[in-house]
Order: structure tokens, then C-alpha cells, then sequence
């Protein structure tokens, strides 16, 4: 299972809209939201607005197995919920996922997980 974390800027003033985004994400779209997270292999995605000294930053951390074959999923799709998540991000971040910039995703140095005690 690959563990994923993205930082992206947010653009110039456009921390509202981010936040705007992710509520209608976790509220009228969560539905739609799943289901294309199973469609393109997400098992796991969750999105941050961290305040910084150079401006506000989205970070979403995933897991999945294949990344690179998540995102060529979801960067080719058409589906309406998709579009509409590209659009709204590309509207908070300037990142157009229909056509996704060459990234260096950020180096994990450290992964914690409690495991389950085993049955008795």
C-alpha cells in the first residue's frame, strides 16, 4: 500500500473557496465523492488547510496501491464528478488535474500504525 501526501498552494486569496470545496466534498458530494475514489483505487484520502508564512497550502494524504495509475485514472476521466472536483480544485489551486504538472511528490521518512492485538 503506497502512502501518498500532495502539498499544493492555494492561490492569492483563495483559501474560502478551498474551504468551501472540501465542505461541499464532505457534505452534498460525499456519495460521488466514493464512488470515484473506489472507480480510480483510492482507499483512503484526506485533505488539510495548513496556514503558512508564504500562504495557505492544501495537503491530502492517500493510500492506494498504484498512484501514478490513480492519477492517470482520474486525470483522464470525464465523469461529472470528477470534472467538477477538477475544476474546483484548479479554482482554489491553480493545479489542473486534466493535465497534471510534473510533480516531486514529498519524501516519507517516517510511518506509524498500530497493529491489532491478535484474537485469544
Amino acid at each position: 500500500m503506497q502512502q501518498i501526501c500532495l502539498v499544493l498552494p492555494v492561490s492569492s486569496g483563495r483559501g474560502t473557496n478551498a474551504r468551501d470545496f472540501m465542505q461541499e466534498l464532505e457534505e452534498s458530494r460525499k456519495q460521488d465523492y466514493a464512488r470515484s475514489e473506489e472507480r480510480i483505487g483510492i482507499t483512503k484520502e484526506v485533505w488539510y488547510l495548513a496556514p503558512l508564512p508564504a500562504g495557505e497550502v492544501l495537503v491530502a494524504y492517500m493510500e492506494t496501491e498504484d498512484f501514478g495509475k490513480a492519477l492517470g485514472l482520474f486525470s483522464e476521466s470525464r465523469d461529472d464528478f470528477d470534472m467538477w472536483f477538477k475544476r474546483r480544485l484548479a479554482d482554489a489551486t491553480g493545479v489542473d488535474l486534466n493535465d497534471p504538472p510534473e510533480m516531486t511528490l514529498p519524501e516519507l521518512l517516517s510511518s506509524y500504525s498500530a497493529t491489532p492485538a491478535p484474537v485469544q
